[in-house]
């Protein structure tokens, strides 16, 4: 494992009690990172902590802030003691698609995570491409899922904003995506413009 900053905190299942290995909030995104245009980062130094952990032992899975705190350590406790739990991982593309139909009374919030979560283990997990491009049902229910997806985004919030622009694009609203995004600058925006006005719906590395 690559120092980090801070060690993982380690973190209980609320349900059966598995244990995981999650990124310390204090940890930022390492300048080795690799950044996506829907906002999705892969770092080997720096993990990205999952909006809603897939549970090995659960059938469904849970929100980091809903599992129990076990240990903060520092590293020569983590390597001691806590460096044989997994890392969290979320759950798999068509575990979440389950998720998204068998889960009820979601806050709009809980929604927002889980689709989000989708919508990334589609974009980033071979597993998830290739249902998306030999499943038209499943094909189908991930379309309807980045539609509404986009109605719960706040256009009010920068950052929700470019994620609305993103799945915009990505569902083939080129037009849309531009006039959301307008005359927003930086490396993100800038990016999602560009791949907008040449009609490019796939998720791009930005650089």
């Amino acid at each position: 494992m690559q120092q980090s900053p801070f060690p993982p905190v380690v973190l209980e299942c609320p349900e059966c009690g598995e244990k995981y290995l999650i990124s310390n909030e204090s940890n930022r995104p390492s300048e080795n990172a690799t950044f996506f245009s829907d906002g999705y980062y892969i770092d080997e130094q720096i993990w990205r902590t999952p909006g809603i952990i897939g549970c090995v032992t659960c059938e469904l899975g849970f929100l980091p802030q809903k599992g129990k705190v076990i240990a903060t350590p520092n590293w020569d406790d983590f390597y001691k003691n806590w460096s044989h739990i997994k890392k969290a991982e979320p759950p798999t593309a068509g575990a979440l698609a389950l998720e998204l139909r068998t889960r009820r009374n979601m806050t709009p919030e809980i929604e927002k995570i889980i689709r989000k979560e989708f919508w990334f283990a589609v974009n980033h997990t071979e597993v998830g491409k290739l249902l998306l491009a030999n499943n038209e049902k499943f094909k189908n229910f991930w379309n309807n899922s980045l539609i509404m997806f986009e109605e719960l985004l706040d256009p009010t919030s920068n950052e929700e904003c470019l994620l609305k622009a993103e799945v915009n694009r990505q569902l083939g609203r080129f037009e849309q995506c531009l006039s959301i995004i307008g005359s927003l600058q930086g490396k993100l925006p800038n990016a999602i413009r560009v791949e907008a006005q040449k009609e490019n719906s796939i998720v791009v590395v930005v650089k």
